[in-house]
């Protein structure tokens, strides 16, 4: 039979080149065609095309589209079907539009395809799950395919089946009456011979949510016990699941740590550390969805596990630094990661449709104890810098209102956490002054509500309270998990760049790619200007603020001791020392130590030339020389004074990979660079 047009032109043709090729032959005659050619071997490349001329030109060729749709079930193909698929959710308008007809003829006769195809099946069931879990439709007819399992399935089909209905128990697992159904497929799946292992993983997964959102530490422990026992199962069964490992591996840490038992502690973090690197070396085999593969963010998260872990083996005794419930913060943050999908790539910027999907675990009292913790932490380190932000009396003051705001929280008090010396249980708790507090520490009140909140604000002055909203903003920033379309993609490609240094490996990679998350999470927080970041709350303090004839200038100290607030707000308190010492006959101006590895952050003040040849040029030998004695890794980090009169530049134009390498050397420095953007406009200053 002689080729059609269309399918020459898509033989003929470059992939990238095919979406002008077919534009010149008009979208009515790319519809007549569609349907037969959704249904050959060159189905994925005609779904490219149509998805980015749909992408730009919209009408006519949404037809066309329908008609490639509906030709999709005549394809037998499950590499045809799957590359189709991935084009089309790649396109923000072909979802918008037509992901309801996609959907449809996804799951349309699928019950007989389950027989006579059935990869074929899974593979139409995948795609329809990936738009119900991005919310491009509803997700009832999806979930009664996943649910009302036929009892001689195929096992090419039932094998495929666990991690999708792990991914819906993650989207859905608030909603009671879904979750149990999934549950029951789920166990159902577990004394299946081909799906039984990941069935069973999935179900510890669920026993692990239970305890990440318990109201209770016996009621986390208790379900950590099961979790812990599911996980150890699947790891005996099948050797490849690393991933059971770690996780197994985790829950006996927060069980060693809510024990205090320190030996129990040491030996788990160093079995999650060995089942992480075998999950790294093995992870070519494990033949996972692209879509259900967790982003670089989880490889990190899971790291900082390690690291509080390891660090919580040698600190017990300092309760000062962490709880039980912020061990299980960190537990949760690695798993939301881990098990966080990208149902429709390249959706980043669409609105309405997600790109990202992250699990659905709320813990209100698990939250507030973190936040305390780190707040417990935040205060005393300000009380040990060179000029205090709070002084001796209110940092004695606020560390009481704190444990008991985090013993109120613990026990369910509804009322204002007062300090013992407030008097009388039975007298009336003080006032509240939520315009106050709504006024200066929203974050606050946000996380705590107003009668915690209130509690730790009574008798505090209001320029002490904006210290302490900025230190909740900062924490709750520098603790983020939420995907972000620009800071993913250049963490991504510096983590790359850095990945060509022989010496960025083991420890050095972990390590310093934390250090860096939490450095762009900083710039990302400075370059938005807000009344909530740092230094906002002396107006006249704030090293961003757009400079006036005369006023003196921001100095490198201020822009230190940010940075040096920030690190000792997140994730990584506990973890580093953050000081300044005499290194290199020099000072440096922030150390990060983990262990024996550290790296120096030095900090600069721009004042005449920005460009980034400028600043290497100036800056970058002394950031340089620094790591002669350790690892060859370090940052830089300018505040930039010059005059911004159109704007500053964004994000990922200011952040930069540089390398140098002294005469007669024979390796590289590697230098992050980050330039902190000063004396600039506001955005109404710039329409005027």
């Amino acid at each position: 039979m002689a080729m059609t047009r269309l399918a020459e032109h898509l033989v003929d043709t470059a992939v990238d080149e095919t979406p002008a090729a077919i534009a010149q032959l008009g979208a009515e005659a790319v519809a007549e065609e569609a349907a037969a050619i959704a249904a050959s071997p060159l189905a994925p490349v005609l779904a490219h095309a149509l998805a980015h001329i749909v992408g730009a030109e919209t009408g006519e060729w949404q037809t066309a589209t329908a008609s490639f749709i509906e030709g999709l079930t005549d394809q037998q193909s499950l590499l045809a079907l799957a590359s189709s698929l991935d084009e089309l959710l790649a396109s923000p308008i072909t979802v918008d539009t037509q992901g309801m007809q996609l959907h449809n003829v996804l799951l349309r006769d699928l019950a007989p395809l389950i027989h006579s195809n059935p990869l074929l099946a899974a593979g139409r069931l995948e795609g329809a799950v990936r738009l119900a879990v991005a919310g491009a439709v509803t997700p009832f007819g999806v979930l009664g395919h996943l649910t009302a399992l036929p009892s001689d399935a195929p096992e090419e089909f039932t094998e495929r089946l666990p991690r999708l209905l792990g991914a819906a128990m993650d989207r859905w697992a608030n909603e009671a009456t879904i979750a149990a159904a999934l549950h029951a497929a789920l166990d159902h799946l577990r004394h299946d011979g081909a799906a039984g292992v990941d069935a069973a993983f999935e179900l510890a997964c669920f026993q692990l949510r239970s305890a990440l959102t318990a109201e209770t530490l016996p009621a986390a422990m208790e379900a950590l016990t099961s979790a812990r026992s599911g996980f150890a199962t699947v790891d005996t069964a099948e050797e490849a699941r690393h991933d059971a490992r770690a996780y197994a591996a985790a829950c006996d840490a927060l069980l060693a740590f809510a024990a205090q038992d320190q030996p129990r502690l040491a030996d788990a973090a160093s079995r999650l550390t060995d089942a992480l690197n075998q999950r790294e070396a093995w992870s070519g085999g494990m033949n996972a969805p692209t879509w259900l593969q967790p982003r670089r963010a989880a490889e990190l998260a899971w790291r900082r596990l390690v690291l509080v872990l390891t660090a919580a083996a040698e600190r017990l005794s300092e309760t000062v630094w962490m709880d039980v419930w912020d061990a299980l913060a960190t537990v949760l943050d690695a798993y939301t990661q881990a098990r966080t999908a990208r149902p429709l790539p390249g959706l980043e910027t669409a609105p309405g449709l997600a790109a990202v999907v992250e699990p659905t675990i709320e813990n209100q009292i698990l939250h507030q104890q973190s936040l305390l913790a780190a707040l417990r932490r935040s205060v005393v380190e300000l009380s040990k810098q060179d000029t205090p932000s709070l002084d001796s009396s209110t940092v004695e003051l606020l560390l009481t209102r704190i444990e008991t705001a985090a013993i109120g929280s613990r026990e369910g008090h509804t009322r204002s956490a007062r300090p013992a010396s407030d008097g009388d249980d039975d007298e009336e708790p003080h006032q509240v002054d939520t315009a106050r507090l709504y006024r200066l520490a929203p974050s606050l009140v946000h996380i705590l509500g107003e009668h915690q909140a209130a509690g730790l604000a009574t008798d505090i002055s209001d320029d002490n309270l904006q210290v302490l909203e900025g230190v909740v903003h900062s924490t709750e920033l520098a603790r983020s998990r939420t995907a972000h379309p620009v800071l993913d993609r250049l963490l991504d490609d510096l983590l790359r760049q850095l990945a060509q240094s022989p010496d960025f490996v083991g420890d050095v990679r972990d390590t310093f790619g934390l250090l860096l998350e939490q450095t762009l999470l900083f710039l990302l927080s400075r370059a938005d200007l807000t009344t909530k970041t740092w230094g906002l709350h002396k107006k006249n303090n704030d090293y961003r603020r757009e400079l006036k004839a005369g006023e003196s200038r921001p100095v490198e100290a201020d822009l230190q001791q940010d940075f040096h607030q920030w690190l000792q707000s997140g994730p990584l308190s506990g973890l580093v020392s953050v000081e300044r010492s005499d290194i290199a006959m020099g000072r440096a101006d922030v150390i990060v130590a983990f262990g024996t590895i550290r790296y120096l952050t030095e900090i600069k003040r721009e004042l005449s030339d920005s460009a980034p040849e400028s600043l290497e040029g100036h800056y970058l030998r002394q950031a340089a020389e620094y790591g002669n004695t350790n690892v060859p890794f370090g940052q830089l980090l300018v505040l930039d004074l010059t005059p911004h009169p159109d704007g500053a530049p964004r994000l990922d134009e200011s952040v930069w990979l540089a390398r140098h390498r002294p005469a007669g050397a024979g390796k590289d420095r590697n230098v992050i660079v980050g330039v902190v953007a000063g004396n600039r406009p506001t955005p109404h200053d710039l329409s005027s």
